[in-house]
């Protein structure tokens, strides 16, 4: 069975937790511009280690970390777009040992992640098409060439670049799924309506769509609304915080038990793949798998 086969069954698949605030956690630096990539020039034995300990929280799909490992964002940090592909192909490599040494019964899918050009949280004038497209393509390319499962184009804050990146992605042959961060209900950070978004690269036959990087409120209330006219698999992962005008706040009332109730409520109303996003741990992971494999079908065994 290949990702797009898994897509179509009717189970849900389990994302993993987030990777950059939980190396922050571990005492392991995610300075910029490098961010989380930072760790695989300083600590790749503890991405391994969060790789491995959300495979034994319950994760179908672990993601690849590889947000901030474009040649665009290494030259920042005064390096080569060759050390931004070698550092591409030891995150993908990462995730694969990560498997070997679990050696899980169930088949685990191998997300690349590929993150906006520039700062996610900055929606601002975007790159010319002809940037985007180039640079996208070659990150593509690096994680195909290194063996993903498909395509994550996460944390998407524009329609523009979310239909530059998905064309030049899609050019690997590999499934594409794209998740936008949204400021308010069918809101994207640009400020354009989420669903114009999903309308838009619905016609270039994405894989799915969905929301990360946001509060879990917002994301029950756009699917309240609009999981149905969403027409494709649906992704959410939320974080543990809120994106205010004064930045990023921890959210006080989110813990694994609380979010794992909100994720049920999710599955219940068919979103596919659900996981976590900033904040979360492996062990949100392990909560929101057990409250679904409890209470969302009784015949479900989680295979």
């Amino acid at each position: 069975m290949n990702f797009r086969e898994r897509l179509a069954d009717p189970e849900p698949l389990f994302l993993d937790s987030a990777m950059g605030t939980e190396l922050s956690r571990r005492g392991v630096a995610v300075t910029l511009p490098l961010w989380s990539a930072k760790a695989l020039f300083d600590d790749c034995e503890c991405v391994t280690q969060i790789h491995r300990e959300n495979i034994r929280a319950g994760a179908d799909i672990i993601t690849t970390n590889t947000f901030r490992t474009t040649a665009r964002t290494f030259r920042k940090a005064g390096l080569t777009p060759n050390e931004a592909r070698a550092c591409t192909q030891k995150a993908v490599h990462l995730v694969q040992t990560a498997i070997r040494a679990e050696s899980p019964e169930r088949p685990i899918w191998v997300a690349g992640s590929i993150a906006p050009l520039e700062d996610c949280y900055n929606s601002g004038q975007p790159l010319d098409r002809a940037t985007m497209l180039d640079e996208h393509r070659r990150q593509a390319v690096w994680l195909a060439e290194s063996g993903v499962d498909f395509i994550l184009l996460e944390t998407m804050n524009s329609i523009t670049e979310a239909r530059a990146a998905t064309l030049a992605a899609q050019e690997t042959g590999l499934p594409v799924m794209v998740s936008f961060i949204v400021k308010a209900p069918d809101t994207i950070l640009s400020g354009e309506s989420l669903l114009a978004a999903c309308a838009s690269l619905r016609r270039l036959n994405i894989a799915g769509f969905g929301i990360n990087c946001t509060n879990h409120r917002l994301i029950t209330e756009f699917f309240n609304q609009h999981l149905e006219d969403l027409n494709r698999p649906a992704i959410a992962y939320a974080n543990a915080g809120l994106l205010t005008d004064q930045g990023w706040i921890e959210d006080a009332t989110f813990s694994p038990d609380t979010y794992s109730q909100v994720v049920l409520e999710w599955v219940k109303r068919g979103v596919k793949i659900v996981g976590g996003c900033c904040g979360t741990s492996p062990e949100h992971i392990r909560a929101i798998k057990e409250k679904v494999q409890c209470d969302w079908k009784p015949r479900w065994t989680g295979g």
